[in-house]
């Protein structure tokens, strides 16, 4: 265990800036799936990319950030009173963390697991801390939360370990509590129930008996202790949940809830709530007779209790967040978000309130910026992957790995036309003209083509790139512009007669982004070569060079200048957002947020917010001050 260290809780990154910070997070990790609910009754919890956010039921804009890890959170643990927060992670700094909810305050960062931290869970009265690493790691260890040292650690049983729950405190003959703990784990079809003394750090642990039924074998997924502590519920891949009797430490019945797995469940007086794989949210009473169920948007990944037990908070495993309530089961949508990485954002032309993103999840969302609600999603299907994307008010242009471009109503997101065929190797690249009148796309193959709006028709073919077109810009006149390519080089054409004007090639690999500032006078790119470059058309070599990173191992995927031409912005492999003073391409803040590589960003119209969006699925918003 590592001493305390300071953790960012929001603002800008690594190194507050008085010109930038962070607004607002829209996300809801799929590969979490953990929600908690506050016992303060007003916030909930949740992991976005490598960060944890706190969030309030009714004000949108009031969020908390917990940053500490540098990889995205793989699980989520809050303790019963809401003191301590506990998040983990996988890959090279398999961390837990602890933090202080109240202080927000990193308390400990426990760094006994390698490769990856599966699951954890606080003790009923808050002493203790489970922490199960991956298969790999093959730990399971107890920390005293007093002083963050290890009680004592233990080998996978069963192997792998998936869950971990805490039963409260080992009975006796007479069914007392005595002062050593209970804890039961599960994995590989079975389940080992654990007794703790915490004095000694003796840890001895007790297989239940689950073939007792001949064939029945069933893979465990949860656990739940029932409030006396007499019943653990085990929920199964298969559908059904087990009843196990603690005493004698077998199980006793299987109650079927559900179709494609059982993913998260609930202990209540009243009986059990069990969120499903078929997106079904389901009550059970005492008798384990079914009273109610509800049907929600995607696998229900995780619930949580209010803390006067009235409702129930649910995420599902596509980006949906509802509330619950207990008696009827009604729901009520809190937020949604996209279930896998973002590709693009757009801004419409002198819109600042609204932005369009595009995912991998082949859905297509309008956002509202006053309160980050979501105005029209659109699902495209059998399409590949997305690529590329064009907003307006009026309407949205996609473009696709299918090689089609298609386009949707933004307010209604029906379905208007599509080009067929617009790009043999999909469509890698596209650009609106500032009259709307026409659309340039980008290909996979290296061409870029012209089409008529109206008519869908194709007006132009230029052919000089030999790799994909990875951007597209245009002048104000609409009539020439700029492609940047996988080959190199970036090329200005005249569109009106169809012909290339001038070519620039970088030294070293292919460029990603391009941008053009806004008197039309320069052009930045960023790529392979890991500088931000700066050009004059007029001449052949760079007028600046910039290195993105001091070692030089910050690829920049994507590239934006803010409308007043004061800033440059960059994202790439490195997830910082970066921005840049325009006029002498000196640094300004290096900002943390994402736990992926960061693919696109743009400045609102106004220049008040800059919207990144990233592989982990996040969308960050960001306010800029001119200072």
């Amino acid at each position: 265990m590592e001493a305390p260290d300071s953790a960012d809780m929001g603002g800008g990154g690594s190194g507050e800036n008085p010109m930038i910070e962070l607004e607002h997070a829209v996300g809801f990790s799929a590969s979490c799936g953990e929600i908690c609910y506050h016992p303060n009754g007003k916030k909930y919890i949740c992991a976005a990319g490598a960060s944890l956010v706190v969030c309030d039921f009714a004000d949108p804009h009031d969020q908390v950030f917990f940053r500490g890890h540098d990889g995205p959170v793989t699980c989520l643990a809050l303790s019963n009173s809401g003191r301590f927060v506990a998040s983990g992670q996988h890959g090279e700094n398999a961390d837990a963390i602890v933090w202080d909810y109240e202080s927000k305050r990193l308390l400990y960062r426990m760094s006994e697991h390698d490769h990856g931290i599966q699951c954890l869970a606080f003790s009923d009265d808050e002493l203790l801390l489970c922490t199960v690493g991956v298969v790999d790691d093959n730990k399971i260890l107890i920390w005293d939360l007093s002083n963050g040292f290890i009680v004592t650690m233990v080998s996978h049983n069963p192997t792998p370990c998936t869950c971990v729950t805490w039963g409260g405190m080992i009975k006796d003959i007479k069914r007392r509590d005595t002062a050593n703990y209970q804890l039961c784990t599960s994995g590989n079809q079975r389940i080992v129930l654990w007794n703790l003394d915490p004095r000694t750090g003796e840890m001895v642990g007790e297989r239940v008996i689950t073939e007792g039924r001949g064939t029945m074998v069933r893979d465990f997924t949860g656990l739940a202790f029932s409030d006396d502590k007499e019943t653990i519920y085990c929920a199964t891949t298969s559908g059904d949940f087990a009843l196990v009797n603690v005493k004698r430490r077998q199980l006793n019945t299987v109650v079927p809830a559900c179709r494609l797995g059982i993913l998260s469940l609930l202990c209540w007086p009243e009986g059990l709530v069990v969120g499903g794989g078929d997106g079904t949210v389901t009550t059970f009473d005492a008798n384990m007779n079914d009273t109610c169920q509800v049907q929600l948007s995607g696998p229900v990944a995780s619930l949580s209790f209010s803390p006067d037990k009235v409702e129930v908070i649910a995420g599902t495993s596509t980006g949906f967040v509802y509330r619950l309530r207990m008696d009827n089961l009604q729901s009520l949508l809190v937020c949604e978000n996209h279930a896998a990485a973002v590709k693009r954002i757009s801004f419409a032309p002198d819109a600042s309130d609204r932005f369009a993103t595009l995912s991998s999840d082949c859905t297509i969302r309008v956002w509202d910026s006053s309160d980050y609600s979501v105005l029209t999603t659109v699902t495209v299907r059998d399409a590949g992957e997305p690529n590329c994307l064009a907003y307006t008010l009026d309407f949205i242009i996609t473009g696709w790995e299918d090689g089609r471009v298609r386009a949707h109503e933004s307010e209604s997101g029906q379905f208007l036309w599509l080009i067929d065929q617009a790009h043999r190797a999909g469509v890698s690249a596209l650009c609106l003209s500032n009259n709307e009148r026409y659309i340039m796309t980008g290909g996979g193959e290296g061409d870029v083509r012209i089409w008529e709006m109206r008519s869908r028709e194709l007006v132009s073919h230029l052919k000089e790139h030999t790799l994909p077109v990875t951007s597209l810009a245009l002048y104000g006149d609409d009539i020439h512009a700029l492609s940047c390519s996988r080959d190199r080089a970036f090329l200005c054409w005249d569109l009106r007669n169809e012909r290339r004007l001038t070519s620039h090639v970088q030294r070293m690999g292919g460029i990603n982004g391009i941008a053009l500032s806004q008197d039309q006078t320069m052009v930045i790119t960023v790529g392979q070569e890991k500088r931000l470059t700066c050009w004059d058309l007029r001449d052949h070599n760079p007028v600046k060079v910039t290195n993105l990173s001091s070692d030089m191992s910050d690829e920049a995927l994507t590239v934006a200048i803010s409308s007043s031409g004061k800033f440059v912005a960059t994202g790439g492999t490195a997830q910082l957002l970066k921005l840049w003073d325009y006029a002498t391409m000196e640094l300004i803040a290096s900002c943390e947020g994402h736990s992926g590589a960061i693919n696109d960003l743009k400045f609102s119209p106004d220049d008040k917010q800059l919207v990144s969006v990233g592989a982990d699925g996040i969308i960050l918003v960001w306010n800029l001050y001119d200072v």
